[in-house]
């Protein structure tokens, strides 16, 4: 049976179980353990999903657990959040630290001071964290800018640009025991992009239109149109590299 609480300001909690609908407002703890819905925006210390929750409305708060499902239909923005669920947010993102093991599908731009994905992710627009690091696979539509990426390849991974100050990309190894994330490293895996931009760029198994930085190394796996170095550049077999010219 679906039942209706009324949302506003206080300093207590909301709590969802079996299927409810909730007014938004501002709480200090939320959390779902059904089928829930919050109707309006929600600002709030801590946010817990361990059923399914679909929220029309912009939330802010401190901390997100998903464990379940979790829709938002507007921005979403948090210190800290960790989803082993899946959630779906049709705005923005702009977490502090975000830690994802199981999906994430976002329509807009993803902003974060640490990303740590051991699962999936999907944005649309751009991704811009200071230090993203990948055990999974992601398609990022827009750039993806990040201070210090390390990116170790489960599945294909795709973004439109990739710019950085430090840049490694490498193949998840087969044999290594704690590869029990959101799924098992493919062997085929490769990252596609138009360019890779940096000022320090190790990189294996990527196809990249353009390649520019300062060091470049080339590994094994790789198909590139150009690449663009400042100061060194090292080939390594098994990569194919059409035009290299130093600026």
């Amino acid at each position: 049976m679906s039942s209706m609480s009324q949302g506003g300001l206080t300093s207590g909690g909301l709590t969802i179980t079996g299927s409810s609908v909730a007014l938004g407002g501002h709480y200090d703890r939320v959390k779902i353990v059904g089928e829930g819905s919050i109707e309006g925006d929600v600002q709030s210390n801590k946010l817990k999903v361990m059923g399914t929750l679909e929220m029309n409305g912009r939330l802010q708060t401190k901390d997100i657990h998903v464990v379940g499902t979790a829709v938002f239909s507007d921005h979403v923005q948090a210190a800290t959040a960790k989803v082993t669920g899946t959630a779906t947010v049709a705005g923005n993102v702009q977490i502090q630290e975000l830690r994802c093991s199981g999906a994430m599908e976002v329509a807009g731009n993803v902003r974060s001071e640490r990303f740590i994905l051991k699962g999936e992710l999907k944005a649309k627009g751009a991704c811009e964290v200071d230090q993203f690091t990948v055990r999974g696979m992601f398609h990022i539509g827009g750039l993806l800018n990040a201070g210090r990426l390390d990116i170790k390849l489960y599945q294909d991974c795709s973004a439109d640009e990739i710019g950085g100050e430090k840049i490694t990309i490498k193949k998840a190894s087969l044999l290594n025991p704690f590869n029990l994330f959101f799924f098992r490293p493919d062997a085929k895996a490769s990252l596609t992009t138009n360019v890779i931009e940096g000022d320090q760029i190790y990189i294996e198994y990527t196809k990249a239109g353009i390649v520019r930085g300062k060091r470049v190394t080339i590994g094994p796996g790789c198909e590139i149109g150009a690449v663009e170095y400042k100061e060194s550049l090292e080939l390594m077999s098994g990569s194919t590299v059409k035009q290299k010219r130093k600026i």
